[in-house]
């Protein structure tokens, strides 16, 4: 009998780390499941990590070339054959009853519902919260998140597998905003719901570089993922003024943090163009400009 559900789980130099994630997956209480390893070019121990797990639901693929956390989890997909598709990091975890959950009410939901998602909560290294995630959008939500990713990240998803043939998997352009893209593209022609639970522990101070890491490297990459935002869905930005005038304000923001000033100052002032309200500096942006002013009189 096929798997019911293929678990994806996109890895690279993690290997003291991806244990916990995967044996998350093995324990879930539905156990009609595949685990789907990618290893995307490692130069640990990740392979024998995986290895030394005796489960034959496991199995572990491995990129001769990076091809980031977007090209391992299509590699997944491809060698998938579940008839629905979960998505989890090697730095996070699942709570036991992730699947059964989503799966009790993907099962029951019109054809119409193409990704169920959950809560999450973030923990430091020493096991507090830090941070709760819990969207309670439902429905066609695509106006809703063309701005910013309020489901929350892969791995809370569970979608159908023709969904995701559907959409054409993970823009491996991105090497961050993949997950974002991926489901705005998801909620642009499919609803969703959700589980009002918290299912996902994600992780972030393990002392790992993660792509969401605000440094100089990352802030650009975000940058370019905007970017491709406004072109991928061009043809719409007429049709939600405010989440494009939102979209703006942080390309103005953000690339203030880099001092490049006039491109900043370009979306500042695209954003007020659509909307005169928007025309309201936030503290670190006046500081920023009245800053670089005084710089170029001085």
């Amino acid at each position: 009998m096929l798997p019911k559900v293929s678990v994806i789980i996109p890895t690279k130099n993690r290997s003291h780390l991806l244990k916990k994630a995967i044996s998350s997956v093995l324990k879930q209480t539905y156990k009609n499941l595949e685990c789907i390893v990618v290893d995307d070019n490692s130069a640990d121990k990740t392979k024998k990590i995986v290895n030394n797990i005796d489960d034959r639901r496991l199995s572990y693929f491995c990129h001769k070339t990076n091809k980031l956390s977007s090209g391992a989890r299509n590699t997944g997909f491809k060698h998938s054959s579940g008839q629905y598709i979960a998505y989890l990091d090697d730095d996070d975890e699942w709570l036991p009853d992730k699947l059964m959950k989503q799966v009790e009410l993907m099962n029951k939901s019109p054809l119409t519902v193409g990704l169920i998602y959950c809560w999450m909560n973030y923990f430091n290294g020493n096991g507090d919260i830090v941070k709760k995630h819990h969207p309670t959008l439902s429905g066609y939500v695509f106006p809703y998140i063309l701005d910013y990713q309020r489901l929350g990240g892969c791995p809370t998803l569970l979608l159908r597998r023709e969904v995701v043939e559907n959409v054409g998997g993970f823009d491996e352009n991105l090497s961050r905003g993949d997950d974002g893209d991926f489901i705005r593209r998801v909620c642009q022609k499919y609803h969703v719901d959700y589980v009002p639970e918290v299912l996902v522990n994600v992780h972030i101070d393990h002392g790992m570089k993660r792509l969401s890491d605000n440094d100089n490297f990352g802030i650009r990459q975000h940058i370019f993922s905007q970017q491709i935002k406004l072109y991928k869905f061009r043809n719409l930005l007429n049709e939600h003024p405010e989440p494009v005038t939102s979209i703006y304000l942080d390309l103005a923001r953000s690339l203030a943090k880099l001092g490049e000033w006039q491109k900043s100052l370009y979306y500042f002032i695209k954003a007020s163009s659509i909307q005169l309200n928007a025309f309201v500096p936030t503290k670190d942006l006046f500081y920023i400009f009245s800053k670089q002013f005084r710089n170029s009189i001085f």
